[in-house]
């Protein structure tokens, strides 16, 4: 009898979803950092961007796509489904009908997944096609309810990363598509990291099938350093979840990363951290409209035994002339052995990791695939009347 009730219910299982067993979700670090964050993927794009975060250590991750073979080539053990088999076709409409029309098992799925076991939730996903760009505000949606339903902050426990077109590659469509998802994102009212594929051109270089990985690599293993330092103990300057989660909640944010050899000139590592802020990968946008920062320094014990704060203060400095007048600064610094990098060099004198938070939308960026939207359509006269009626 049993046999024939376990028959039966193959029937009424999904047959494209793939499940991971919940004793495969503990994220896989040294050590625990700060949060738990559950991942969610949404079309190609943000399919990539949440396989490297579960490549990194994340392993509450959930992919969804409307078409399935692109769904079937991210090699990695986390629950999929797909929401379709053919595509969207960058039709906007498409992607967030699908969503609707599977709303209730991706509620299931994040309950499954994400509930008891992340503190936060990253949504990501690209602004140009169809699939992100129309299902990726729902899905942020189902997350900030899910959120909501646990008692926590649902416009500070839920964070997109996205990622626009870029206007001399992609077609008036993607760029149309691309402003009317920000839009619907601005007014959904989370922290937002805004990728942006001509930076990545330009910063990256042009390989085919590796500069796309270099920046998903890149920019989830820097925002894991604070996620990982937050949870880390110093005996000069602690950076805790606290601070972590206070530059996250001012809204849009960015950060960079860079070493700094030697560590002989006390004026260095304010040029080099302006240099670095200025040339970053994501959405250009005024810098000077943060109003909080984070700034973590990981000093090699070894070399800087006869350094001093006078020796770092200038990246503090340049932060402070940076932003807003009585803005917020969280600073970390943390002596450690570092060893060797991986191409057997001597490791430099310091790591610096820098994010900004509680900025202005990136109305450069934003004014450029204004440009090009146009042809497709004349529906709106600037990217304000975008940002206000979309």
């Amino acid at each position: 009898m049993s046999s024939d009730i376990n028959n039966d219910f193959q029937h009424f299982k999904d047959p494209n979803t793939e499940q991971t067993k919940i004793s495969e979700l503990a994220d896989q670090f040294p050590e625990a950092p700060a949060y738990r964050f559950g991942i969610i993927g949404v079309g190609q794009c943000g399919n990539n961007m949440a396989a490297t975060f579960y490549e990194t250590g994340y392993r509450r991750v959930l992919l969804l796509n409307t078409a399935k073979a692109d769904l079937d080539s991210v090699k990695i053990n986390a629950t999929k489904l797909a929401l379709d088999k053919q595509g969207a076709g960058k039709d906007p409409e498409i992607g967030r009908e699908r969503v609707e029309a599977k709303a209730t098992k991706i509620r299931t799925e994040m309950s499954r997944i994400f509930e008891g076991k992340a503190d936060k939730i990253i949504v990501c996903f690209g602004l140009g096609g169809g699939t992100g760009s129309g299902g990726g505000p729902e899905v942020i949606r189902l997350a900030k309810e899910m959120m909501k339903e646990r008692g926590g902050n649902p416009e500070e426990d839920v964070i997109a990363i996205v990622t626009l077109p870029e206007p001399s590659l992609d077609g008036p469509r993607q760029c149309f598509n691309a402003l009317i998802a920000y839009s619907k994102i601005d007014k959904l009212g989370i922290p937002v990291l805004t990728v942006d594929n001509a930076q990545i051109r330009k910063v990256i270089g042009t390989t085919f099938g590796e500069n796309w990985p270099r920046m998903n690599r890149w920019v989830v293993k820097t925002f894991h350093q604070f996620n990982a330092y937050a949870a880390r103990q110093s005996s000069i300057a602690v950076f805790d979840a606290q601070d972590f989660n206070d530059v996250l909640s001012r809204g849009r944010f960015i950060f960079s990363a860079f070493r700094i050899p030697e560590l002989n000139d006390r004026y260095v590592i304010g040029n080099v951290l302006a240099d670095h802020l200025e040339k970053s990968l994501f959405a250009r946008t005024k810098l000077s409209t943060a109003n909080a920062a984070a700034c973590l320094m990981l000093l090699n014990e070894p070399a800087v035994r006869d350094k001093s704060m006078d020796d770092i203060s200038s990246a503090f400095e340049e932060l402070n002339n940076i932003m807003k007048p009585n803005s917020t600064l969280h600073r970390g610094i943390y002596l450690e052995e570092v060893p060797p990098l991986k191409d057997g060099t001597a490791p430099p004198d310091l790591f610096c990791y820098v994010m900004l938070g509680g900025l202005d939308h990136p109305m450069g960026t934003l004014e450029t695939l204004f440009g090009k939207a146009k042809s497709f359509s004349d529906e709106y006269s600037s990217v304000s009347a975008f940002l206000a009626t979309a």
